[in-house]
């Protein structure tokens, strides 16, 4: 009985409420509803963290400004001439005269438009009272006293430069906000297009303004001078070490309109920004989120309302959905290591790629020149693109580490020496003479070292790059031998790595060299056997071969990503290790190999000797790659203009007795392997190992490696060296 009487009592008050709002007070409501508009605003979602392996925030999300334009809220210019005109005595003919000859006033800056002439003073009192009811700013409507030759009378103009029209809230936005040509021409091709219930949708202007826009525009809409346009909190895009990893992480900005109508129905809008290039792009579904949104009440003007029929309209039409944010990635990339590869290049152009030995994934990878994500996201900052645009020639945007290939020089011959040594064309202590050059029939193939090398043998021709014994190797091996071994090595096929504009290299074969040429002679192998000629090789693909050289033939896909979290740190998913190939090298043909490459840093006739560290050892090989054919004389390189000067190759990995990571560097025209890469690529594995030795017990374990006899004969070292 006690529940049958809640129920009448609760549906009586409904009624009542009904009978109050719908036939007492229903009038009333009738009236305000029309001054009143449902405005539906979106809730901006947070973009997802970009972190480093150790949790370290790389790229996150700051407080900003956006400008945002609703269209259901321009001006009603129509409705405001054509009552102006109506109490001036205009014919509804004239009326539309004065409109179309306002609105192209207003496009092309012209003067004030005359209304009407010949006004008496109670009308002219009139028509200053419909101004004030339209609230028109003073300035929009000029009723002056008029002499001619008929006498004096009173004329009423409208000036476009002040009253409100949808063309003049363009061209004020145009000029607060420096618009382009371009981005005004979208702008108001797309509110064009708008219809029906998406002109209470706001769009979004311009997202992160600076303060003194903010001023301005807020300066302008108390003023009643922008109507429809407001403000808004909102988050921008924050890259924490600006211009570090820069080419890795990306950026983002606005899709053009191609973009947007392939994207509309995956919830993207007008002025939606979106992953470009790097980390940015490859995971721009994880990071974007999905946008919230509430419905607001609002007066004819766009302006926010506060009151019982606000609540009521809220009531039975409101509706809120809460904003999702993005996931987080978490990188394979270790921060410090960024940084000291970044610190340590020494070039005007070039990249570093560190990477580790054991699972492919990314530890550091750098592009010189760069930019900065923050200047170029949203808004391109104009220093940013006049400092772009003196660097045009270096080509800051390119990704060095994964989109450039050149010729790897004599990184390469540890390549020729495996197929030498895997197609039994040479013994590992087989001596080949070097005198300085070889020939090949009247062809003269020079050797680095013009007085020769003498008697080399396999080790010792990488640990003191003697070309002559990698010509030979070349000619007894033929093209097709060398390229079964780089094809089977990484190179001439993109890596795989999960980035946008990897370039797959070159590494010819026979019917390469006929088709591209027509022919195909031996001095292609004699030139290919020293990383020159046809081959080309981007970094990274230098990376991953000598990491299978060092962990024994797994042929890794690089990664950028560890795994991506949810924003409560749960996992969306993990990216376990990618095994490519495992190339089947003999254990005795990859242990004369390292030790090549060993010599090459840890002992005094190798070409890095100089370059080595005294509480680790690394393996490694230099290369200096020919840009240009100088003839006989060699010329040194700061007697040459940059751009016709050698690029300069380092590639080493470490520890040497139990390899962890590899590290590769490309100096662009910065001079010889040795004095121009070989310093950076070791300047980063001491800050790896230092970091190791501070984080890890097992520091020392491999610290003891220095007190071995650097004196000894080669051969004395161990085989897994």
């Amino acid at each position: 009985m006690a529940f049958v009487s809640t129920v009448i009592l609760v549906f009586a008050a409904i009624v009542i409420r009904l009978y109050d709002v719908q036939v007492r007070r229903g009038a009333e409501f009738s009236k305000r509803s029309h001054e009143n508009f449902i405005q539906i605003k979106r809730l901006e979602h947070d973009r997802g963290e970009v972190v480093d392996r150790e949790g370290r925030v790389l790229v996150t999300n700051r407080a900003s400004i956006n400008v945002y334009l609703t269209p259901a809220f321009f001006p009603s210019t129509g409705a405001m001439v054509r009552k102006l005109g109506a109490v001036s005595g205009l014919q509804k003919s004239q009326i539309d005269e004065v409109l179309v000859a306002l609105v192209r006033a207003a496009e092309e800056k012209g003067p004030p438009i005359l209304l009407a002439t010949d006004l008496s003073p109670s009308v002219a009192a009139k028509l200053r009272a419909t101004q004030g009811a339209l609230e028109l700013p003073l300035e929009s409507v000029l009723v002056m006293e008029v002499t001619d030759e008929d006498g004096s009378h009173l004329a009423a103009y409208l000036d476009p430069e002040h009253f409100p029209t949808r063309e003049r809230v363009f061209q004020r936005l145009r000029a607060l906000l420096s618009w382009s040509d371009e981005g005004y021409a979208r702008l108001k091709q797309v509110v064009s297009r708008v219809s029906g219930l998406a002109k209470y949708r706001d769009i979004l202007v311009r997202p992160d303004i600076t303060p003194e826009a903010f001023a301005a525009i807020q300066s302008e809409i108390e003023l009643g001078d922008l109507p429809g346009v407001s403000l808004r909190a909102a988050k921008a895009r924050d890259y924490r070490k600006g211009r570090v990893a820069a080419h890795l992480l990306g950026y983002i900005n606005e899709l053009t309109p191609e973009e947007l109508e392939e994207r509309k129905e995956l919830g993207y809008r007008m002025g939606d920004l979106m992953g470009r290039r790097g980390v940015e792009e490859t995971y721009e579904e994880d990071l974007r989120g999905i946008d919230g949104y509430e419905t607001v009440v609002v007066d004819s003007k766009g302006r926010g309302q506060d009151s019982e029929l606000a609540d009521h309209l809220r009531g039975a039409v409101g509706e809120f959905q809460e904003p999702r944010a993005g996931n987080r990635v978490v990188l394979s990339v270790d921060i410090d290591l960024q940084e000291a590869a970044e610190a340590a290049f020494p070039g005007r152009a070039g990249a570093v790629v560190v990477m580790d030995v054991n699972s492919g994934r990314l530890l550091a990878a750098t592009s010189t020149p760069t930019f900065d994500p923050n200047l170029v996201s949203g808004y391109f900052e104009r220093g940013e693109r006049a400092r772009l645009a003196e660097l045009r020639d270096l080509r800051p945007w390119r990704f060095r580490a994964i989109q450039d290939h050149f010729a790897p020089g004599s990184t390469f011959k540890a390549v020729t020496l495996l197929a030498a040594l895997e197609e039994k064309v040479v013994r590992p202590k087989e001596s080949v003479f070097c005198p300085g050059s070889y020939r090949l029939g009247n062809v003269r193939f020079r050797c680095w070292k013009d007085a020769g090398h003498g008697h080399i043998e396999a080790v010792t021709s990488l640990e003191r790059s003697c070309d002559v014994y990698f010509y030979t190797m070349g000619a007894r091996l033929g093209l097709d031998a060398i390229a079964e071994m780089g094809h089977a090595l990484g190179f001439g096929r993109a890596t795989g790595i999960p980035l946008a504009g990897e370039s797959s290299g070159i590494m010819p074969t026979v019917a390469w060299s006929k088709q591209r040429f027509k022919f195909y002679t031996l001095g292609s192998a004699v030139n290919a056997s020293i990383g020159q000629g046809a081959v080309a090789s981007t970094l990274i693909q230098l990376a991953v071969a000598y990491a299978a050289i060092a962990n024994g033939g797994t042929v890794y896909q690089p990664q950028v990503a560890l795994r991506v979290e949810a924003f409560d740190g749960s996992a969306v998913r993990e990216f376990a290790p990618v095994v490519v190939r495992r190339v089947a090298l003999p254990e005795e043909n990859l242990a004369v190999v390292r030790q090549g490459l060993f010599n090459v840093l840890n002992v005094p006739s190798g070409t890095a000797y100089r370059r080595r560290l005294p509480d680790i050892h690394a393996s490694g090989k230099t290369g200096t790659a020919q840009v240009a054919k100088m003839g006989a004389k060699r010329i040194k390189k700061d007697q040459l203009p940059w751009e016709l000067r050698d690029h300069a190759w380092f590639v080493a990995y470490a520890p040497s007795e139990a390899p962890e990571i590899v590290v590769a560097v490309l100096n662009e025209h910065g001079g010889g392997g040795s004095s121009d890469a070989a310093p950076a690529a070791m300047a980063v594995i001491k800050a790896w190992h230092e970091k190791r030795v501070r984080t890890s017990a097992g520091g020392p374990e491999f610290l003891n490696v220095a007190m071995l006899n650097l004196s000894e004969a080669p051969e004395s070292w161990p085989a897994a060296f």
